[in-house]
């Protein structure tokens, strides 16, 4: 297989990065991921790995020597506070963003962001991942870099949105109770397509460009409800909770892991990005996205994904 080129990947080794990793792969890229530890999977898929982590500045030169392109998927969803998810998010943004300037070769940087960076004054995650932007946007002029805001990502061998699909299994689901509230999706395989077409596209200027499934207006709870309702051949019951409802329950788990040192599911921020209203994609379909679209809405990526979790035994 001719090679495409040589791409550097942090965050190879969960959910998203790993998709990405294996759709580059098999397109014909050589790739390197930064690891912590040993990854067999990745390794007999033609990867070569790179121990280290973000916090380790000799790892992440040996990570971005000799590479055209770095994509940047590391990062934190659960910390145990605010400092750590910049610590983590935003400083080692700027630590990989250094290393890569001081590659003999100064390589395209694409960040994997999120869509909650556009609402920074959410959450400490949302703010976190700003920051890595505003990182990268410092460094334009020495550096072609392109930042990604995915929506939701969902798909087989997701830990994240599987409490979600043994609901809907169950027959119901509890949601949050927010008037006239959308959102976008994206199935994982689109989204790592997306990015190798967006490898192949020249002339990177610092854009900040998100992302769909192509659903019209996104998402709300009815569409997925009615979505899952359909695919399993039963009526799905929606519990609809107010947001005074979490709030102690967001402030209590937060207590119980500053005691016992742990990073809480639910926090006081995670609470108000849930209940925010307006979570879709502002996704365009010139310019860098030209030629790309999403194949996968809810209706073919609940029951792909549905499966899987049943055939691995995870529902």
């Amino acid at each position: 297989m001719t090679v495409a080129g040589r791409v550097a990947i942090t965050g190879a080794t969960g959910f998203v990065g790993r998709a990405i990793a294996l759709r580059l792969l098999q397109a014909g890229y050589q790739i390197k991921a930064l690891v912590r530890k040993p990854d067999a999977a990745l390794k007999d898929s033609g990867a070569i790995l790179v121990k280290g982590a973000m916090e380790d500045e000799s790892a992440l030169d040996r990570l971005v020597q000799n590479v055209d392109l770095v994509v940047h998927c590391a990062g934190l969803v659960r910390a145990r506070s605010d400092a750590e998810f910049e610590r983590v998010n935003s400083d080692g943004t700027r630590r990989l963003v250094t290393a890569a300037l001081r590659a003999e070769c100064v390589p395209r940087v694409l960040l994997m962001s999120s869509l909650a960076a556009r609402e920074p004054a959410l959450s400490a995650y949302a703010r976190s991942k700003r920051l890595a932007e505003e990182v990268l946007a410092e460094h334009g002029d020495d550096l072609e870099c392109l930042t990604v805001r995915p929506p939701a990502v969902y798909g087989p061998k997701d830990r994240a949105t599987l409490p979600l699909f043994q609901q809907f299994a169950k027959g119901w689901i509890v949601v949050p109770a927010v008037q006239g509230a959308r959102f976008s999706l994206i199935f994982v395989e689109d989204l790592a397509d997306a990015v190798l077409h967006l490898l192949e596209q020249p002339n990177w200027r610092g854009e900040r460009l998100e992302l769909d499934d192509g659903y019209p207006g996104g998402y709300n709870w009815a569409d997925l409800v009615r979505i899952a309702g359909r695919c399993l051949g039963r009526g799905i019951r929606q519990v609809r909770l107010p947001f005074a409802a979490l709030w102690p329950l967001a402030v209590t788990g937060e207590g119980f892991c500053r005691i016992f040192g742990c990073a809480p599911m639910l926090t006081r921020g995670k609470l108000r990005e849930l209940f925010h209203f307006d979570w879709v994609s502002r996704a365009e379909s010139t310019g860098l996205l030209r030629g790309w679209h999403a194949k996968t809405g809810f209706d073919q990526g609940f029951p792909r994904t549905l499966a899987w979790y049943k055939d691995n035994a995870w529902l």
